[in-house]
């Protein structure tokens, strides 16, 4: 069967926000992050990274959510609440639920709110190689680590949301590891998420071409 092209498959932004930023001390999802002509904050950086490959987005929210919402200036997104306190897989579960109530033949591209960036290659290769392997997840690889987002095709939501969620999605992973395909990218930023203060100032002192760079 011929694989199918990008513009045979709708794809759901699910962008997840609802922690509380303990190791950062503050909500980190307000953080402001370097944009074109000055900042904007961390969650919006991270929606826009992935936005402009999807149909439609939703954003999982909790800790400050009114706050947290606020930040994204308006963006069209679809607001799905989970609770600040529970397992991430919990609200993994949140957004795959409202994905799949939205379209349920929808792929979905499952990235954390504090993945400020990703190259567009990055995005292009996921959703190529998604293309042809219908029934694998697409996660980005980056010097052997495991990086976001992950596409996740519409015939594997249903089965995530019935998992038991022990050891969360990446347990999930392991344990159905024909199921994940991993994709050896030179994207730096699949990795670099935004979890202590050293983090951030750390990505805020990077050469912004960083990500962008082979290597």
């Amino acid at each position: 069967m011929e694989a199918e092209t990008q513009s045979d498959v709708r794809r759901i932004g699910v962008l997840l926000a609802a922690g509380r930023g303990r190791r950062m001390g503050r909500t980190k999802q307000l953080l402001l992050w370097p944009a074109a002509g000055g900042s904007k904050p961390l969650l919006a950086a991270a929606f826009d990274a992935i936005a402009k490959v999807c149909h439609h987005m939703i954003v999982v929210l909790g800790h400050e959510a009114e706050a947290v919402a606020d930040s994204l200036g308006g963006r069209n997104c679809q607001l799905v609440q989970s609770d600040p306190d529970g397992e991430m897989f919990d609200s993994i579960c949140s957004g795959l639920q409202a994905a799949r109530k939205t379209d349920s033949e929808a792929d979905v591209l499952l990235h954390p709110g504090d993945h400020p960036a990703v190259a567009g290659k990055t995005l292009e290769a996921l959703i190529r190689v998604g293309g042809n392997h219908r029934d694998c997840a697409v996660m980005p690889v980056y010097r052997g680590q495991g990086g976001h987002p992950v596409l996740i095709p519409a015939l594997l939501v249903e089965r995530i949301l019935g998992y038991d969620g022990h050891g969360g999605l990446r347990r999930f992973w392991k344990e159905n590891s024909p199921l994940c395909l991993r994709l050896v990218v030179s994207d730096a930023a699949v990795v670099q998420d935004v979890d202590t203060p050293s983090d951030y100032r750390s990505s805020l002192g990077r050469d912004e071409s960083g990500p962008e760079r082979d290597e």
